[in-house]
C-alpha cells in the first residue's frame, strides 16, 4: 500500500494502463530528434560518424526509456505528473538540439541535458514514491547517474579526440546498470519484482515510438524530395523511398495476433521480456534512422555511383530492422518467421555485389527483397489459419 501526500500520483494496477496524451505530446520531440541523428549521419558518413551516431541514438533512447518507466510507476494523468513530463520534453528538445555538434562546440550542452533529465527524474521519483514499496528503484537510479554523469561532464570538456572514448564508457556504465540490476551501497542490488513493469502499457509505448520512427522517414523522404527538381529518377527515388517505409511498416505491425502486452505479462520472468523487447526495439530504431539516410541519398543522388557506406545505409537500414524484428519474435514471442531470416539472409549476401551499381538500382533492389518478404509472410499466415 502506498500512504503520504504524493500517494495520488502513483498510478493505480487497477486501472487501464494505456498510454496517456501527454506521453503521445512527449514523443513529438523525437520526430525532431531522429531526423536531426539522420542529418548528422548523412553529413559525416564514415565509421567514424556512424559510430558517433549510435552513441547518441543510444543516449536518446536511454531518456525515452527511463521516462517510459517514469510514467509507468506514475499517474501521467495527474497535472503535476503531466508538467514532470514536459519538462522531460524540453531536456530532450535540447539535447535533440545540440545533436549536429554533440562531439563538437555542444558537447557540454548535450551533456547537461543527458544528466539533467537522468537526476531530476530520479529525484522527484525517489521524493514520490518515499513511502511506497518501489522506493529504492529512483534511489538507484540517482547513485548510478550521478557516477556517469561524472564521466559524461569529463568527456564533454576533454579534448575532441578523447571524447568518443569516454562517453563510450560513460554510455557503457548506463547500460550495465540493468544487467548488474543497480547495485548501490546500503540497499544493494535491485530485486526482479521492482520491474515487473505495467506490460500493456510499455508495449504500447513500443508501438507509439516505432510510429514516431518511421514518421520521421516520412518527413525526411518528403523534405528531400522538395528540394529536387521532381524529373524521373528522383520522383522514381521518391516513390521507392515511400513504398520501403510503408513495408517496414508492414513488417512490424502485419502480426496483429501477436499481442506483445500479453506475451510480456504472460510469461515467466516478465522483467526479462521487458529488457529483450527493449533492445529488440532500439535495434529496429536504428535500423530506421539507418533507412531514413539511405532514403535522402538516392533521392538526392539517384544515378550515384554506391560506395561502401552507401551500401550499408541502403542495405544495412531493413538488415537492421529485420534482425530486430526476428530478435523480438524469438525472445518474446518464441517464435520467428521464416520470411524475415529469409529476407535478411538475402540482403547479407546480396550487399558485396551492391557496389557495382547506382544508388537507385540498389534501393530497387532491397525494395523486392522487402516486398518478398511481405509476400510470404501474408501467405504463411493464410496457410496456417487455413
Amino acid at each position: 500500500m502506498t500512504t503520504g501526500r504524493y500517494s495520488t500520483l502513483i498510478r493505480d494496477p487497477d486501472q487501464p494502463q494505456q498510454a496517456t496524451y501527454v506521453e503521445l505530446f512527449y514523443d513529438l520531440v523525437f520526430v525532431f530528434t531522429l531526423a536531426r541523428l539522420a542529418e548528422a549521419l548523412v553529413m559525416d558518413l564514415h565509421p567514424l560518424g556512424a559510430y558517433e551516431t549510435l552513441l547518441l541514438l543510444l543516449a536518446i533512447w536511454w531518456v525515452w526509456s527511463y521516462t517510459n518507466l517514469a510514467t509507468d510507476t506514475l499517474n501521467s494523468r495527474r497535472p503535476a505528473v503531466q508538467l514532470l513530463v514536459i519538462a522531460f520534453m524540453f531536456g530532450s528538445l535540447v539535447m535533440s538540439t545540440a545533436i549536429p555538434d554533440a562531439f563538437g562546440g555542444r558537447a557540454p550542452l548535450f551533456a547537461a541535458a543527458y544528466v539533467g533529465i537522468h537526476l531530476l527524474r530520479s529525484t522527484v521519483l525517489a521524493v514520490i514514491l518515499r513511502d511506497h514499496r518501489l522506493r529504492n528503484r529512483p534511489l538507484r537510479g540517482i547513485f548510478w547517474f550521478s557516477i556517469s554523469g561524472a564521466i559524461w561532464f569529463a568527456g564533454a570538456f576533454a579534448p575532441a579526440g578523447a571524447r568518443v572514448v569516454i562517453w563510450t564508457a560513460a554510455l557503457g556504465l548506463d547500460y550495465l546498470g540493468p544487467v548488474l540490476r543497480w547495485p548501490t551501497p546500503r540497499i544493494g542490488r535491485s530485486p526482479a519484482w521492482e520491474w515487473n513493469t505495467a506490460g500493456e502499457h510499455l508495449a504500447e509505448r513500443y508501438r507509439q515510438f516505432m510510429i514516431i520512427a518511421l514518421g520521421e522517414t516520412v518527413v525526411i523522404t518528403g523534405r528531400t524530395f522538395r528540394g529536387s527538381d521532381y524529373s524521373m529518377y528522383p520522383s522514381l527515388a521518391f516513390a521507392i523511398s515511400f513504398a520501403t517505409t510503408v513495408l517496414l511498416w508492414w513488417i512490424y505491425f502485419y502480426r496483429t495476433r501477436e499481442k506483445l502486452g500479453s506475451a510480456i505479462v504472460g510469461s515467466a520472468d516478465p522483467a526479462r521480456e521487458t529488457k529483450w523487447a527493449g533492445y529488440a526495439h532500439l535495434i529496429m530504431v536504428a535500423g530506421v534512422v539507418l533507412s531514413t539516410v539511405g532514403d535522402e541519398l538516392i533521392i538526392r543522388h539517384p544515378l550515384h555511383d554506391t560506395s561502401g557506406g552507401w551500401v550499408a545505409a541502403i542495405i544495412g537500414g531493413p538488415g537492421l530492422f529485420l534482425a530486430g524484428r526476428a530478435l523480438l519474435g524469438h525472445e518474446v514471442f518464441i517464435h520467428v518467421a521464416r520470411p524475415w531470416l529469409i529476407g535478411l539472409g538475402v540482403l547479407i549476401v546480396m550487399a558485396p555485389a551492391m557496389v557495382f551499381l547506382p544508388a537507385l538500382a540498389v534501393s530497387g533492389t532491397v525494395l523486392v527483397v522487402l516486398l518478398g518478404i511481405v509476400l510470404a509472410d501474408v501467405a504463411s499466415i493464410r496457410e496456417r489459419r487455413g
